[in-house]
């Protein structure tokens, strides 16, 4: 019988999971955008912007000056208990 794990049955890899060394966290690059410039380029939060709505707000989609294309999560503050959340935009 051939067998595609270790010897207690546990799948190829899983040993991998058990490194004591912390992973690897990765950088991510955020471009500081003004909110007059957030809403220049959703039209001021218009409905042809818009792409969705979740329990923290509306989701729009921007393209950067960049030319990168965008979702930006402009959140409701009125619906959420955190008061620290802010403008969030991903690439």
């Amino acid at each position: 019988m051939h067998s595609t794990g270790n010897d207690r049955g546990e799948p190829r890899g899983s040993q991998a999971s058990r490194s004591s060394a912390p992973p690897k966290i990765l950088p991510i690059e955020t471009p500081a955008i003004s909110l007059d410039e957030l809403k220049r380029l959703t039209s001021n939060f218009g409905t042809k912007a818009l792409v969705g709505e979740g329990s923290y707000g509306r989701v729009f989609s921007a393209t950067l000056s960049t030319g990168e294309s965008a979702a930006v999560n402009k959140l409701d503050l009125d619906n959420t208990q955190d008061p620290i959340l802010i403008f969030l935009c991903f690439r």
